[in-house]
């Protein structure tokens, strides 16, 4: 404990933590997020409330890793063992990342990050000066960013629907207000970063679909947190990430595309594995979305990320750790709006593993900075809302939570 933490509970929250403890703290479920915390010691060496930045490695990430890169150091990557190991690296990557979305194999390309999935389906698209596009007030740089570049240099329109403060109107209703028959597409996030608002996916597809206008949803705070099945959804493209939510290796990432939706889209660039590759001597992009893919990456990274995805699914288990995900985010509301000076912001905790809140006590900067060098707690601000974000991931503990709540209500 910290100096200046040694303050008594209010009795309404020691109740609080009464009854979560009763919940959460059975012999089993202690020894399981044991292990887990073990396995990745980012979240002992620090208060890890940060995983919407960047989600701790586990050490079978590590492992499999340095396993690929030894025997790449042995035996070298020349030979046709060598290239069939390699491709054998990029069919499993895919096909975790299939399983993960509830997707087929043939409708994932591997990417860099989320940006490189949202770019590719944005600059994909024939636009003409005038067509339309419509996103939200609630969208990350990398959604807006390849919006704004084909804005300035296609001229197309950008519609921004308002989804409240908070996110907590209703987003096909607000996207239905804009669209006009120069309407291309729709680009939206799963969940919100500022605040952690879900937005009802499934809805604003089904309002594509009366259109006739394709959507692209930025999962980058959503896969690996929350549920995302495509099928269910019924989405036409799903970019994320694997070193947030889901504990994955940096520059390893995923795009689904839905296999009625491949014509839809061209690729920008092409190389190496956008190719099939016969003997004919012509050219021809492969009828998956393979084709999305440009050439060679870091083999190592692909390995780790398919380790990670086998770990949370087969070892951790996605329905446990999403329900901790959740119950843990209400737990940390619970706690946060006793402290004096917090406003939350996130409509529905528990709906993903984010917290937004803000505190009148102290700008967000000046509070990141020095719960980071004073305390350990490693948290976010969120400058579009003049807002503080925690993350809640499954390897947190209640007590983390509960010194966050502790330390904010001693400041002055």
């Amino acid at each position: 404990m910290q100096e200046g933490e040694a303050r008594e509970i209010p009795k309404p929250q020691r109740a609080k933590q009464k009854q979560r403890s009763v919940a959460l703290h059975d012999s089993a479920a202690v020894e399981k997020l044991q292990a887990i915390r073990e396995a990745m010691p980012a979240t002992t060496a620090h208060t890890y409330l940060n995983t919407g930045t960047f989600g701790p490695l586990p050490s079978c990430v590590i492992e499999a890793m340095r396993e690929r890169l030894q025997a790449e150091w042995r035996q070298g990557r020349l030979g046709a063992e060598a290239q069939t190991s390699l491709l054998a690296c990029y069919r499993e990557a895919r096909r975790r990342c299939a399983e993960l979305l509830n997707a087929s194999e043939d409708e994932i390309a591997l990417t860099d990050n989320t940006g490189e999935g949202l770019n590719i389906i944005a600059f994909g698209l024939n636009w003409r000066e005038g067509d339309e596009v419509i996103t939200t007030n609630h969208e990350h740089i990398s959604a807006l960013a390849p919006l704004y570049q084909l804005r300035d240099r296609y001229g197309i329109g950008i519609r921004i629907a308002d989804l409240g403060e908070r996110g907590e109107r209703a987003a096909e209703e607000e996207i239905a207000k804009l669209i006009t028959p120069r309407t291309r597409l729709i680009v939206l996030s799963h969940v919100s970063f500022m605040t952690g608002a879900r937005f009802d996916v499934s809805a604003v597809t089904a309002l594509g679909r009366r259109h006739g206008l394709p959507v692209l949803v930025d999962g980058a705070q959503a896969a690996g947190a929350i549920a995302v099945d495509v099928q269910e959804l019924e989405v036409d493209f799903y970019a994320f990430p694997m070193h947030k939510w889901l504990c994955g290796p940096d520059g390893t990432g995923g795009l689904y595309v839905r296999r009625t939706a491949l014509a839809q889209v061209q690729p920008t660039y092409v190389g190496y594995y956008s190719l099939k590759h016969e003997q004919s001597g012509d050219w021809e992009l492969h009828e998956t979305a393979q084709r999305f893919e440009l050439g060679g990456r870091q083999t190592a990274a692909l390995v780790g990320q398919s380790r990670v995805l086998r770990w949370l699914a087969e070892e951790v288990g996605h329905h446990w750790l999403r329900e901790r995900i959740a119950s843990l985010n209400r737990y940390a509301a619970d706690l946060l709006r006793d402290v004096p000076g917090v406003r939350l912001l996130t409509p529905q905790p528990g709906a993903s593993g984010l917290l937004s809140f803000t505190f009148e006590r102290a700008e967000p900067e000046a509070v990141v900075r020095r719960l980071a060098q004073e305390h350990n707690v490693l948290i976010r601000s969120i400058h579009e809302r003049q807002a503080l974000r925690l993350s809640t991931g499954f390897y947190n503990t209640e007590e983390e939570l509960e010194r966050v709540a502790r330390i904010l209500r001693t400041w002055s």
